[in-house]
């Protein structure tokens, strides 16, 4: 795969349409309402302009959780990641918390029946021993991380080259059904970084606080500074901590679980400091008793507001958004286990075009959540 055409993840003609335009115009974004809104593709966001010509170099992608019956389940992200998938010319590697997924599964087979290495790592507790066994049967080296935290990971890299990585579970409840992002990188230096995670959980069965730290931190991608962390061998808490310490205007965050004292208590400085913050917590557990939930509803700020989302399902999100130009997000949920004991990735964008995306998914899930 040389270059990569944006044009042939899509399916239908009007998408293909809509991709042409995008590759015209340079900055588009689409949600599903715009292709029809009933068949549960995913909004795309599609990148900036990028220095090689023809190269887009990133995608983001927000699911659409409308959560049909299995039997109309089409047309989704995993769809997008199958095609993907196909492409591949040398190597897929694959880390991933739950995998049930149909498309990526078949096409996880094809790439082995092409001769392709492809190596998985799952969570033995969370991916199906059916998905496992059906992968073993079929050629493919399947290492579970056998221990009670979680390999919490989602992400596939490509040849090598392509990254995808982000909140959502390769499964079909988090393609269809919860609120999730997933972003594909075109960036060898940073798939070098998930491959080194790769080889530790693959080859060495090194999962967690044993994990070594082995990986880059920071770097830029056509004129973008990332950062790249990963758990338990990173505390990535007062990483994010010291992010948010930063904020100087706004803060915007999506929580499936929020815990972290590293975090909340970071959020109450920014929030005493007059910021403006808003916050959606998944409502499973939302107001449990470690919830920093209770606590920022409590606060008296009139700055800080939140509120519980609207997903009659899951919202799945694990994201911050500073001053509208630095997006949080990965596997990371804002936890002690996340932080001490279980296998995670975040990264750390600085670009205000690629931080707007996020911000419109968030005031989509800002508009559906229950006002307190």
């Amino acid at each position: 795969m040389e270059e990569w055409n944006i044009g042939r993840i899509f399916f239908g003609v009007i998408a293909a349409v809509l991709a042409i335009i995008a590759g015209l115009f340079g900055v588009n974004v689409f949600n599903d309402s715009d292709l029809g809104g009933e068949t549960g593709a995913p909004p795309v966001a599609v990148p900036t302009e990028v220095v090689d010509p023809g190269r887009i170099w990133y995608e983001i992608y927000f699911t659409n959780p409308s959560c049909p019956p299995e039997e109309e389940r089409t047309g989704g992200l995993d769809e997008i990641i199958a095609a993907d998938l196909d492409f591949a010319e040398v190597q897929i590697d694959i880390a991933a918390f739950d995998l049930d997924s149909e498309p990526i599964i078949e096409a996880l087979i094809a790439a082995r029946e092409r001769e392709l290495n492809v190596r998985v790592v799952v969570d033995d507790e969370h991916t199906p021993a059916a998905t496992i066994n059906r992968l073993r049967r079929n050629g493919m080296s399947v290492v579970e991380d056998q221990r009670s935290a979680l390999m919490h990971n989602k992400f596939i890299i490509i040849d090598g080259r392509y990254l995808w990585t982000g909140s959502m579970n390769f499964a079909s409840n988090g393609v269809y059904c919860n609120n999730n992002n997933l972003v594909r990188i075109d960036s060898p230096r940073l798939a070098s970084n998930y491959i080194a995670e790769m080889d530790e959980m693959f080859y060495d069965r090194v999962f967690g606080p044993r994990s070594p730290e082995n990986t880059a931190f920071t770097f830029v991608e056509n004129g973008v500074t990332i950062e790249n962390y990963f758990a338990a061998e990173d505390e990535l808490a007062p990483i994010i901590g010291r992010v948010i310490a930063r904020a100087d205007s706004e803060i915007l965050f999506m929580a499936f679980s929020f815990t972290s004292d590293d975090i909340g208590e970071q959020l109450f400085e920014r929030g005493e400091a007059g910021l403006d913050i808003r916050g959606v917590f998944e409502t499973t557990g939302a107001t449990s008793r470690y919830s920093y939930y209770n606590e920022l509803v409590d606060s008296g700020l009139p700055n800080v507001d939140i509120r519980r989302d609207g997903n009659g399902r899951i919202m799945h999100h694990k994201v911050f958004i500073l001053d509208r130009k630095t997006v949080v997000f990965g596997s990371y949920n804002f936890t002690g286990n996340a932080n001490d004991n279980n296998d995670e990735n975040i990264l750390i964008v600085h670009d205000p075009e690629f931080a707007s995306y996020f911000v419109e998914e968030f005031e989509f899930v800002w508009g559906e959540a229950r006002i307190e």
